[in-house]
Formats: C-alpha cells, structure tokens, sequence
C-alpha cells in the first residue's frame, strides 16, 4: 500500500502488519482492511458491494469485466475512508474448484546407493505428476491445466515397511505416500486478471474454507470434533476439526443461489427480486413484490419456505453428507454455519435432523464470533463476514498459499506455496521424475567364460544441470519472484556390452606357415554350447567357451584334415599332434600312400581330386555334408537347423557320437549317427 490521495490524510499503514484481503463472491464483493494488534485483529475499514449483474457462477468467475467493477468499487471505497492507495491484497479461491488427490510411488534402487535428500524430494515429484496424472484422467477431455497449490508426505517406505524418513537408509525398493492438492489455472488465472484490471498485486491466495475456519475455528477450539460450513451463494465449503487441527475440507456445489432460484419459480419472479424476497424471509411475516408480469404480489413468508422446503432438504442433506464423510463415517460433535445461504430460515435445524444432534449443537456464527475481532464500524456483521476476515488472518499469519512467479526453462509459472519455495519444488512445474533428476547407471553384464564368472560393468550416471539466473545451483537453492531457472536432465549411463570376440583376446592368436601359407590361429568360441564369431553380441547370462589352437593336432583338425592317414612336420622335423606350436613355424601335413610314401597335402587336406560327400544321422534324420574330404563335428551346425529358442542362458549342450561323448573337432565319418540335446 503505498501514495498519497488528495482526500484526506494519510493514514499510517505498515505492510507488515496491516492487509487488504478480498472475499469475491458469486453475489458480492467484500473488502476489508485489517490491522493485527497483539494477539487481537482490528478491522479499519470494510465496505461490500454486490455484482450488478450475474457474473460468478458458483465460485468461478464468468465475466471478468463486471467482476473488476465491483472490485474497483470496494477498493475505491477504502481508498475514501482510510486516505491511502491500496495496490496489495490476499485473496481466497472457492472450495469447488479444489482437487486432492492421495498416491503412492515406488522405485526400485541402488542397494550400495545410499538414499540422500535428493532422492527423497526426486520420490516425492513423482507422486505429485502421479496425482497430477491421475486427475487428468478422472476428469477426462474438459480437464484443465492444474496447478499444485501443496502436498504433504503421509508415509516412507523401505523394502515396503513404513519408515519416518528415508535419508542415510540402503534398500532394493524406495515409496512414498503423497497428500496433493490441485487448483485449475482458470479458477487463478481469472482471479489475477481481475485484480491486474483493478490495479492490485495479490501477495497471498487462500482456500475459502481453510479461511472460514481461521477466522471460527481457533487454535484451542481444534482439539475438538467440530465442522464448520461456509454456505455462500455458489458453494458450500466445509471444513473438519479434530486432534488440534483442520484434518479435512470439502464442498457441496449447492447453496445460497439454489434457494433463491426456487424462490423465483414459486413467486414468478426475476433472480434479483427472488433474491431480495428470500432475505426478507426471517424479518417479515409477509413480502410484497411485483412478478415478471408487473402484478404487484404479496405473499406470506410461510408460504416461501413451504415452496423452498424441497430445495433446502436436497442442499442440507448433501452438506450432512458430507460432513460425515469428511469426519470418517460419523458425525462431529457441534457444527457452526457461515455465509448467508446458512441465515436462511429452518437451515441449521435441518442440518442438525440430518447429522442426529441436538438443534442447538448446530448454530450460526458471525463477527461476533471471532475471537479478539475489533471492528470500528459496522455493516459486515454478520455470518456473510466471516470469510474475508479469515482471509486476512491467514495472509498475516503467513499460513496461505502465497506464490512467486518463476521461469523454468523457458516457461513462465506461477507457484503457490506456503513455505519456502526451492528449485526441487520448480522441478514438478516440468514433471521431472526421479529418473529425469538423478539418472541410473547402466546396467551391468555377467557372463561366463570358461567356467569362470565375468561381469562388464554399465557407465556411471551424469545427474541433473541446475541454473539460477545463470548461476550453478542445486535442488535446495531458495527462490525469490522472478528467478529464472534452468534444468538440463540427467544422463544415464550406458548399458554394459560386450562380443564373444573380447574374451578371445588371451587365446591363441600367433602365425604359423601351414603348406606354405601364413595362418593366424584363432580360437574356436562357444556359446551357449553353439559355435559363435568374434562380433556375436553377449547376452546377460550366457555362457562362453573359448578354445584355443595351439598344437599341431588341434591345427590339423581346425584344417580338416585326418591325422591317422598324415604325417606332422613343423620347420621340417616329424612331430606328434601334442607339439605346441611357437609363433612363426612352419607346419606341413603329409598325407602317406600305400607304399608308406608321403605326399604333400593343399591347405584343405586335399591331394586336388574330387572333394565326396559322406552321410550321416543326426537326431534321426539323414544328413548328408558335401563339399570336403574331411569333416568334424562342428561342421555339423552348418548343414543342420537348431531350435534356439531351445537354448537359455545356463543352458547345457550334450554332443552324442555313435552313442559317446563328443567335442566340436572330433572327426566325423560316412555312417556316423549324432545325437544333439540340450539340458
């Protein structure tokens, strides 16, 4: 509140401890400027005006320009009496539009990770897209873009045992229950547009019934089990108090204006004169007007509430239901009624019929009401001027939903809040998950390799970039309005991979001269019991077999060629098939004739005639390999078909030759039968 008007003099007002708080209603419009003294609450000024027309519908503001007239009025009007500008105010939102929503997240982590705030606060943004999510999906293609005004954690869990935090515990599974509560963008954003129109700045935005029961329900009323119902013209806001504290609130989308449409249908009146008529009803025992017709009318004031008994039986029905769900399936003790759908006569006692209490557990209270209100004029006496009185003490008492306006990522986002706002709350305006903040590290493979087991660990994780204005930041960075904020995702770490080919590096692999050509020896790989290259990819459990060549025995089976009709030389000596074999020797195969003769083999085992075939059986089937002279057991796999979706990681291979156990490079012979199985 700040500058001069020429009317009288400046009063002194300090914003520390003086607040202009508005009730914007669907009837009327009620401004108060109240000042806290002590423990006590003054009211300087207060002045309420009534729309002109129809312009809030049940809560939500219908027609923005009419709304900001009637505003513009009450400010003017204070502006008059105190002899300042009033350019800041706290506001209340109505009740329908409130949403809540309890949910529960979990993920899996790290056991050797150690759960740190991070993580935590990470957990808890998930429950808030989860509950966010979840409204979207209740109320379907008319949903509007909600805003979390708040959320509260019920529970942690740890390995699904309830924990009272989390912070410094390892464990395989993390989960939180989540309390979140939404407001629509349009129930706000109408409420900014009108006050921008009428030149205020809101600095704090509450609920109705959250302000209804600051100003009734007083701290040391709490440990009681009472409710209060702020019945205005669009809704009925209830609120739920038991254990010291307000534990529930809701609606009923029923009230003040509800009766006065049934007033109009009896009497054949227009809205505004129905209006009037039903205000009249517990002052006057008969109400004069004139219908829609221009016949001037009279009616008895018994005869209305005759013809309204249907309306207030179905609205006062709905609020004891209500308030018995609200209160977990019993009534309260007492209920007190606000608002001035509530003055209504035969209201309270209907609401008390309904709950099974005494009439006068259920009563109307007023200003008088609130404990340690001055007030130094009348006009906004009576249970109609509760609400704007809580809506000042909640803004001074710092206990609304203030917020702050922040850029994130390039998006401009209102935050409602009602404690100290930090990046992690900003985090939830971009849905980021606990994924999207932390990041994982790959996944890690294990396989085995010999009979030995290996593991290829996955790539670290790189976590979440935070900027503030530029600057490094991290999640607990606090804001202030207008702070710009950027968030670069994490990275996660690569999965481990991994060929056959890698574990072949130590096996094998020297040159030798072999019939006078140079032969690089690589390993034979197995895996899963099947013949593999170097660029086969692993799999997470596969078992590998890598066999070397290194003597002149294997050499000569790898070449197909049959050892019992050859003679070995290596660097021109004779040897047995045990020799090792050295890097760079020259290795010769001769194959002896039948005078004991020997004649120098190609490469393939072949004296240049014509390569036969042989025929064998392989699991009963007939199979015939051509193409060579010589073949061994590994040459099988190319002639015949295997079910590999037979084979699973661990997944043994029998070999069966003539009914023995065989290795990929024994000699296969015309006649033999194969058996191949898996266990």
């Amino acid at each position: 509140m700040s500058g001069d008007l020429p009317v009288k003099e400046k009063m002194e007002i300090s914003e520390k401890n003086t607040i202009f708080a508005l009730d914007i209603g669907t009837r009327s419009v009620i401004g108060a400027v109240v000042r806290q003294e002590g423990a006590s609450l003054r009211v300087l000024a207060q002045h309420i005006t009534e729309h002109e027309s129809r312009a809030v519908f049940d809560g939500q503001i219908h027609h923005i320009g009419k709304v900001t007239e009637a505003v513009t009025r009450v400010k003017n009007a204070l502006e008059e009496q105190l002899g300042v500008n009033l350019t800041r105010v706290a506001i209340a939102a109505a009740g329908r539009s409130l949403k809540t929503k309890m949910v529960r997240v979990e993920q899996d982590v790290d056991p050797a990770m150690e759960i740190d705030y991070m993580l935590c606060r990470a957990l808890e943004n998930d429950g808030i897209k989860k509950a966010h999510d979840e409204l979207k999906n209740e109320i379907g293609s008319e949903a509007e873009d909600f805003y979390c005004v708040g959320y509260s954690v019920v529970s942690y869990y740890l390995n699904g045992y309830s924990i009272a935090n989390l912070e410094g515990h390892r464990g395989n599974n993390i989960a939180v229950d989540v309390l979140a509560t939404f407001l629509p963008a349009s129930v706000v954003n109408s409420l900014y547009a009108v006050l921008g129109r009428a030149g205020l700045e809101p600095v704090s935005l509450t609920l109705e019934p959250i302000a209804a029961a600051a100003a009734i329900i007083p701290e040391s009323f709490r440990l009681l089990n009472l409710a209060l119902v702020d019945t205005g013209a669009g809704t009925s806001d209830i609120a739920v108090s038991r254990e010291g504290a307000i534990v529930a609130y809701g609606m009923v989308p029923q009230a003040g204006d509800e009766i006065t449409e049934s007033v109009a249908e009896g009497c054949l009146a227009d809205f505004n004169t129905a209006e009037k008529i039903k205000r009249n009803l517990m002052h006057v025992e008969e109400i004069s007007y004139t219908d829609v017709v221009g016949v001037e009318a009279t009616v008895p004031s018994e005869v209305v509430l005759e013809n309204i008994g249907p309306v207030l039986e179905s609205i006062t029905d709905k609020i004891a239901g209500e308030i018995i769900r609200l209160n977990g399936g019993s009534p309260p003790k007492s209920v007190f009624c606000v608002g001035g759908g509530g003055q209504v006569p035969t209201f309270t006692d209907r609401v008390a019929d309904k709950l099974g209490l005494d009439r006068q557990r259920v009563r109307l209270r007023g200003r008088d009401s609130i404990a340690g209100l001055i007030a130094d004029q009348d006009g906004v006496s009576g249970p109609d001027g509760v609400t704007v009185v809580g809506i000042a003490r909640v803004a001074l008492e710092r206990v609304g939903h203030d917020f702050i306006t922040i850029t994130v990522n390039g998006r401009e986002n209102r935050l409602l809040y009602s404690r100290e706002i930090n990046v992690s709350d900003a985090m939830r305006l971009i849905e980021f998950s606990a994924v999207d903040l932390v990041g994982k590290n790959g996944r890690d493979l294990t396989v085995t390799v010999n009979g030995e087991k290996k593991i290829i660990y996955g790539g670290l994780r790189h976590p979440a970039g935070i900027l503030v204005n530029g600057e490094k930041a991290s999640i607990k960075t606090v804001l202030k309005n207008g702070d710009v904020v950027e968030i670069v995702k994490a990275e996660n770490g690569e999965d481990a991979t991994a060929c056959a080919g890698d574990f072949a590096e130590d096996h094998g692999g020297i040159s030798v001269y072999c019939n006078g050509r140079v032969e690089t020896l690589e390993p034979v790989i197995i895996v899963n019991g099947l013949p593999a290259g170097h660029e086969t990819v692993l799999k997470e459990g596969d078992d590998i077999a890598v066999q070397a060549v290194k003597t002149a025995g294997q050499l000569a089976r790898m070449k197909y060629i049959d050892l019992p009709a050859h003679v070995i030389y290596v660097n021109d000596d004779p040897v047995d098939a045990s020799y090792m074999l050295k890097d760079g020797d020259r290795v010769e195969f001769k194959k002896k004739d039948h005078s004991g003769e020997v004649t120098r083999e190609n490469e393939h085992g072949t004296s240049g005639g014509t390569v036969g075939g042989i025929k064998i059986t392989v699991n009963g089937n007939d199979v015939l390999l051509r193409g060579k002279r010589d073949y061994i057991f590994i040459d099988i796999f190319n002639h015949v078909e295997i079910d590999l979706t037979a084979i699973r990681p661990g997944c043994a291979v029998n070999l069966l030759l003539n009914g023995n156990r065989a290795g990929y490079t024994d000699t296969v012979k015309n006649g033999d039968i194969v058996e191949i199985s898996f266990k």
